[in-house]
């Protein structure tokens, strides 16, 4: 699968649904379960090695969750903010992600570590960094920004400034060919619906498996859900083999990837 047919999978109102992976084992046993598209959670793959997230584990650590999966399985991994401060650095890791066939990052506005979200011009940097490396345009890039993920998400989740903050905030990051949105901690349904009509690019949000509906987020505009870590989160919590795990998610969420009001990406 490349960029192009990846990127057709955003349909809106009918979101790509991904299972955030954590491991070569648990990369391995999704991909098992039928599905053609495995995406990893940066919280989960420094957790199960009893690191803390924020770039903390290496990149090679990162990348090393994908190894063991077929080449025809679309990699999609969690960049967090490039693992590097310098454009030197960030253009060898993205130099690296192609040595190990990923085909797409998320990359976030926000430091770890950083209270505050970079500056809309020291992003876009990243941003054009990326387009200069990725000469052939081959990498799916899905940009975080981390407005409604920080502080007290509850306000934040009423805070009608920050909403207009953040859809002028996706405006700009817009006008650097970016290829999808991510607001992890977005939850108010008028606020999603809101921004998937004032931004022209397919809007992710990420859902929290044991807690949040995805029938709830239906028709709001959305073309793309994300567990995150909640699905390390989940199965950390019982004793199941990770594959059983997999194909118990896939067998709740299969009734509406059957009526086709998500898609689950399944071969």
């Amino acid at each position: 699968m490349n960029k192009s047919e990846f990127l057709e999978l955003h349909e809106r109102d009918r979101p790509l649904t991904l299972l955030n992976v954590w491991s070569k084992e648990s990369a391995k046993s999704l991909e098992n379960s039928g599905v053609k598209i495995v995406a990893s959670s940066s919280f989960g793959a420094a957790s199960s090695t009893n690191q803390d997230d924020g770039q903390h584990i290496s990149i090679e650590e990162a990348t090393a969750v994908f190894d063991e999966l077929s080449p025809y399985t679309f990699r999609s991994l969690d960049f967090e903010a490039g693992y590097s401060d310098d454009a030197y650095g960030l253009q060898r890791n993205i130099e690296y992600l192609f040595n190990k066939k990923i085909n797409g990052i998320n990359l976030e506005d926000k430091l770890p570590g950083e209270n505050n979200i970079q500056g809309i011009k020291e992003f876009t940097e990243k941003i054009n960094i990326l387009h200069a490396t990725d000469t052939q345009n081959k990498l799916f890039i899905n940009v975080r920004t981390d407005s409604f993920f920080q502080g007290d998400i509850i306000l934040q989740n009423k805070n009608t400034d920050l909403l207009r903050d953040t859809i002028e905030r996706i405006n700009h990051y817009e006008k650097y060919a970016i290829d999808s949105i991510f607001i992890p901690g977005l939850k108010n349904k008028e606020f999603i619906r809101t921004i998937s009509r004032n931004v022209s690019v397919p809007l992710n949000i990420m859902l929290d498996i044991e807690k949040d509906s995805i029938e709830d987020y239906l028709s709001l505009g959305i073309s793309r859900i994300s567990f995150g870590p909640s699905t390390y989160i989940e199965k950390s919590k019982t004793n199941i083999a990770v594959d059983r795990y997999f194909k118990q998610k896939i067998n709740q969420l299969s009734y509406l990837d059957n009526n086709e009001l998500i898609n689950l990406a399944r071969r």
